[in-house]
């Protein structure tokens, strides 16, 4: 039995396999990345609003909304690492967006529920920061932290929505010492049926 050949992708797309970590466990729960409120009417024709709330390990969710076609589905996941899940990127109009090009079999993402084609528009991930500084801080600066954000997949580079991705893989700074990132949130784009 011989396999059906691959399709090349266009030339301007770029192709990635999530990087992986230590953390092999496949539970899959939203509770990183959830869904809020109801599909809010914008400006533009065929376009809504839809609000999300990202649970970046403070006492309040960062609220984040994202402007959606009308005729796809927002869904949200919260997966272990590694995602099982490679991402490629390809334009769409004026602009370009990343989306699952495979869901490997058994794989976290597979798991959970994730499809071939859905559209990545949000992810979490891990920046490195600092406090600002002023002028009392200026001859000591502040030690930089590695802290849980949120990143918007919109026209962004490929090349750094993978990084965000990857960037799960380092230990966040908390008032209770260094801690493993065990799972990433995802807010994917799904075609209706």
């Amino acid at each position: 039995m011989s396999a059906a050949p691959r399709r090349a992708p266009d030339p301007p797309a770029l192709r990635a396999r999530a990087r992986s970590t230590r953390h092999r466990d496949a539970r899959c729960r939203a509770a990183v990345v959830r869904r809020t409120g109801e599909d809010e009417p914008t400006q533009t024709p065929g376009v809504v609003r839809r609000a999300f709330a990202v649970d970046l390990g403070g006492p309040t969710p960062a609220a984040v909304a994202l402007a959606f076609p009308d005729a796809t589905d927002a869904v949200c996941f919260e997966l272990t690492r590694p995602l099982g899940v490679v991402f490629e990127q390809r334009l769409s109009g004026a602009t370009t967006e990343i989306f699952v090009d495979e869901v490997v079999e058994n794989g976290a993402a597979a798991k959970a529920g994730v499809e071939r084609g859905d559209v990545l528009r949000l992810c979490t991930a891990v920046f490195e920061v600092s406090a600002p500084v002023d002028v009392t801080t200026w001859l000591n600066p502040p030690a930089k932290r590695k802290v849980k954000a949120y990143y918007e997949c919109d026209a962004k580079p490929f090349d750094s929505v993978m990084d965000a991705l990857a960037s799960h893989g380092v230990q966040i700074d908390t008032p209770n010492g260094k801690e493993d990132v065990k799972f990433v949130g995802l807010v994917l784009q799904r075609a209706r049926a």
